[in-house]
């Protein structure tokens, strides 16, 4: 059946440990770190190696955090980071890293992995993302965004260069106008507000489709879509089809 998938999984992939690099775990970030651990849990038991995972984040869990994003009462205070990769290594017997601050572009280079996942609200650090030169050449990216009720998930190569192993469009070759984008990132003070600016389901949503592409490459070896746009007021999911 691989024959029939217009992007075939790397084989590394599928043979040791997929390094992540998980940028943000906020609402969006802490549903998809749960769900990596999902995936890492049944395929590990499927003979997989499963995930290692760097959880980067410098904010702390405050109260109109709670219920929007998975967190908890008892979190309040705590880097958003390391409480999510704390409990993670808990629950699951996992040795996966969290960073309390946010990556730098510029220091990309230093890390090696084969897939950084974004969940950052500012678009001008996924467009810095896309015009940095990565001389890892062979990593992918899944970047995530959204609004109140709606949302995307692109998954395509890292490096911009045309010549590389991967040819498979990133967010910015679907959105260039990330480049220069003015964001209006005003903290919540409630939850009443926080709920006013993004509705509750909207970040599940957007890790569901992380977690359908992963565990599509990790199951099945490779795939026809990379992403999807969705729509919750409407219960619209649109896949973004592998030309």
């Amino acid at each position: 059946m691989q024959n029939t998938f217009k992007f075939i999984t790397p084989s590394s992939w599928l043979t040791r440990k997929v390094n992540i690099e998980l940028i943000g775990v906020g609402g969006t970030g802490s549903e998809v770190l749960t769900s990596l651990a999902r995936i890492d849990y049944s395929m590990r038991h499927l003979g997989h190696p499963g995930f290692q995972v760097v959880a980067w984040d410098g904010d702390r869990v405050e109260p109109p955090n709670i219920g929007r994003q998975a967190f908890y009462p008892a979190d309040i205070g705590y880097n958003k980071a390391v409480v999510s990769v704390q409990r993670i290594n808990m629950l699951f017997g996992q040795d996966w890293r969290a960073e309390p601050r946010m990556l730098e572009v510029a220091e990309i280079n230093s890390h090696r992995f084969d897939l950084i996942i974004t969940c950052v609200d500012i678009a001008q650090f996924r467009a810095d993302i896309a015009k940095h030169p990565h001389k890892s050449s062979d990593a992918l990216w899944i970047d995530t965004g959204n609004g109140a009720q709606t949302g995307q998930v692109v998954m395509g190569r890292l490096n911009h260069d045309d010549q590389g192993p991967i040819a498979l469009p990133s967010v910015f070759d679907f959105h260039p106008e990330l480049d220069g984008m003015q964001d209006r990132n005003t903290p919540s003070c409630s939850m009443e507000e926080a709920l006013a600016n993004q509705d509750l389901p909207i970040n599940r949503a957007i890790a569901n489709v992380v977690m359908q592409l992963l565990w599509g490459l990790l199951r099945y070896g490779g795939t026809n879509w990379q992403g999807a746009y969705i729509n919750i007021a409407k219960g619209s999911q649109l896949p973004i089809n592998i030309a």
